[in-house]
């Protein structure tokens, strides 16, 4: 039995035929007119001038460049803040400003703006600051600018806190009671500041707004459902060079919100993650070909280094997690920073529990990122131990800090009383009948980009399985004689938890494959449960996986060992497990010797040659077990070869004779050993059918 990770709760009752598929992921969606919603343009997009400190903040900038002051557009290392200054660089540019951008080494600055940055900008003689996607949580930083003469502008979408930076302007959603819609982006931010200062709507840059509100995981309805409609359309036709690059070298057969998720964006946040952001913004904001020939190069590079790094530091936090805590919380020197987001995101999602990963540095400072899992508001819980922590900010799903490697423990334990015990839930669009659902209607849902539909299929049985690349998990399943694939990547899980002829529930998304002219629809799992009884076979194992019994609680291990014991039948009765998981053979010679007539000839022949003699004895003469050595005496004394004296063993009485098949124990052993050989030399599919036969008449799940 595998139970579910998550309480499932599906947004509609009962199986839903394929062709009400497309039009229930509408309704769950709360989009009544398909039509409309796909066609929302530029009239759903809002007034710049509703955020709050547009009109100031639009004289400022306006009064820089009439007067040729050196402006600095400050961003962050992300997808969100290199398009958001690539979107904000290029306007000012053409508005013929003298304007330069910056943004942290994430290595060396940390997040957002910080004070060697405001230093360099004093010494630079910067005149006016403009933050993007950054900046609300810089109060001293801000105040050093300020006390220099220079004026910040703050344009940010990030969570605010009680005291806000003393700046010329701040220009935020969330401290906009006129602006309608709230979850906008750092890049739309930016965008909104550019189409007022332009006065116009700046068509040719919805493709880099889109590509960052998409990386970012800005809810898609309202103005930034009409910024994707918009960006698609844009990005089709795109006359950004950098941009068209990333598109050539991503080989994208249709460009939609999947390409931006997984393709594009992950490139433009690679070079960031290993400390080379400035190059992603260079490549967007460039018009020379020669340049953007290079710096494309450069993105691919840091892109395959950045899955190399990733891939490393998972491994490592793997061995660092403590399964028991209700945070996991990892730390240590051996960890690349530009990474631990993404690893931190895999352990939350993997151990479904809310996850920091700290990489420290030689002076015992500690950089972390936290992923939030199950509903946890990270930023609160970070807020509650604000006292052991140097700096914070983020979102309530994702974090940053930077903390002091002597306050870590008391990090994690102040962590521990924060995080949720309840079960977290996933929602399902819809259950689903496999041999129902036909390629046409994922089509559809593809071409719409619902890549975030989930449906549950129950009932599969798995007919064969498979480890790729040794890291992902590939199960054919088949329900009514339709087989399809479900797959499980960056996880060999299922892989360990899972056999043939096991009947599963899946809860996953719809892909469409196509191999060889053949197109097919794939399963990618979210999650699955098995609520039959299973056994996993492990015989043939060298080495037992690591992490899969901690996952499998109310697994009972069965081995030659465990024959040895005696009583499994007993003890299965007590514990009534739902898993039994057979392990290698590790004692094969030590049970045939105990049915094997050269064994007892020997100990029997030690015991006559010397007398009086003790266990320990017999096992220093003979080399045989004490287990061995052990059962062979209860033999002995059973047919009366042996009698027991004050100081051990001696010869029984002269002229007894007798066969060893007479002995109950001898008799235990050779049944001992029959099963023993069945557990080994058996095939699984046999060795199931007598357990599930066995369980099913002595107990019930």
């Amino acid at each position: 039995m595998l139970k579910a990770k998550y309480l499932w709760a599906p947004l509609v009752e009962g199986v839903v035929p394929d062709h009400q598929i497309y039009e229930v992921i509408l309704k769950n969606r709360g989009i009544d007119d398909p039509d409309h919603f796909f066609s929302m343009g530029k009239e759903v997009l809002i007034d710049p001038y509703l955020l709050k400190g547009m009109d100031r903040a639009v004289s400022r900038i306006l009064k820089a460049i009439s007067a040729d002051e050196k402006i600095v557009i400050y961003g962050d290392y992300d997808c969100d803040g290199i398009t958001a200054i690539s979107v904000l660089y290029r306007t000012l540019k053409k508005m013929k400003a003298n304007v330069f951008f910056d943004l942290p080494n994430r290595f060396v600055d940390g997040y957002g703006l910080n004070m060697n940055a405001a230093r360099k900008m004093i010494g630079d003689k910067v005149e006016l600051v403009i933050t993007v996607d950054n900046g609300i949580t810089c109060v001293e930083e801000v105040a050093l600018l300020k006390a220099h003469g220079i004026d910040t502008i703050i344009t940010d979408h990030h969570e605010v806190k009680e005291v806000l930076p003393d700046a010329y302007e701040i220009i935020h959603p969330k401290i906009s009671p006129n602006y309608p819609f709230k979850e906008i982006a750092g890049v739309m931010v930016a965008y909104k500041l550019a189409s007022a200062l332009s006065d116009s709507i700046l068509e040719d840059l919805f493709d880099l707004v889109m590509i960052g509100t998409i990386a970012d995981l800005m809810p898609l309805e309202k103005e930034n459902q009409a910024m994707v409609n918009l960006g698609l359309i844009q990005m089709n036709k795109t006359t950004n060079l950098g941009l068209k690059k990333i598109i050539e070298y991503s080989h994208l057969e249709l460009i939609n919100e999947t390409a931006i998720a997984f393709k594009i964006a992950p490139k433009i946040n690679s070079s960031g993650r290993l400390g080379k952001a400035k190059e992603a913004v260079k490549l967007l904001i460039s018009d020379s070909e020669r340049e953007i020939n290079d710096l494309i190069l450069q993105i691919e590079e840091y892109h395959a280094n950045r899955k190399d790094l990733t891939e490393e530091a998972f491994q490592l936090c793997e061995k660092l997690v403590t399964p028991e805590e209700d945070v996991i919380v990892i730390a240590s020197t051996f960890l690349h920073e530009g990474v631990i987001g993404i690893c931190a995101q895999k352990i939350a999602e993997k151990y479904q529990k809310s996850t920091v990963i700290i990489t420290l540095d030689e002076e015992g400072v500690g950089k972390g990122s936290m992923r939030s899992f199950g509903g946890d508001n990270i930023l609160k819980m970070l807020e509650h131990n604000k006292d052991l922590l140097i700096k914070f900010g983020g979102h309530s799903q994702a974090a940053g800090l930077q903390i002091k490697k002597e306050n870590i423990d008391m990090l994690r334990m102040g962590l521990q009383r924060e995080g949720s015990h309840d079960q977290p839930i996933l929602k399902i669009d819809m259950e689903v009948h496999l041999p129902d659902v036909k390629v046409a209607t994922i089509q559809k849902l593809q071409d719409n980009s619902f890549f975030t539909a989930s449906f549950l299929f129950k009932n599969l049985t798995i007919t064969k399985k498979m480890m790729m690349s040794d890291k992902h998990t590939k199960l054919i399943c088949e329900v009514e004689g339709v087989s399809i694939d479900v797959l499980s990547f960056n996880s060999l899980e299922y892989f360990y938890l899972l056999e043939v002829g096991d009947i599963i529930n899946v809860v996953g998304g719809l892909n469409i494959n196509l191999w060889r002219k053949r197109t097919t629809i794939q399963i990618m799992i979210k999650d699955l449960e098995c609520l039959k009884f299973q056994v996993l076979d492990f015989r043939n194992q060298n080495l037992f996986p690591d992490g899969v019994l901690w996952m499998k609680p109310s697994s009972f291990t069965i081995s030659d060992e465990t024959l040895l014991d005696g009583n499994l039948k007993q003890t299965l009765l007590e514990q009534k497990p739902k898993t039994i998981v057979l392990l290698p053979r590790i004692h094969q010679d030590m049970i045939e010797a105990s049915v094997a007539k050269e064994t007892y000839i020997r100990i029997y022949k030690a015991i006559t040659e010397i007398g009086d003699i003790t266990l320990f004895d017999l096992e220093q003469k003979t080399k045989y077990p004490v287990w061995i050595i052990k059962k062979a005496l209860e033999v002995f004394l059973e047919l009366r070869l042996i009698k027991k004296t004050e100081d051990g063993f001696s010869k029984g009485a002269e002229g007894v004779k007798s066969d060893l098949h007479t002995s109950p124990t001898y008799h235990e052993l050779e049944d001992l050993k029959e099963t023993a050989d069945w557990l080994y030399q058996e095939s699984i599919s046999t060795i199931k059918s007598s357990l599930y036969a066995w369980t099913e008449a002595h107990y019930e799940f």
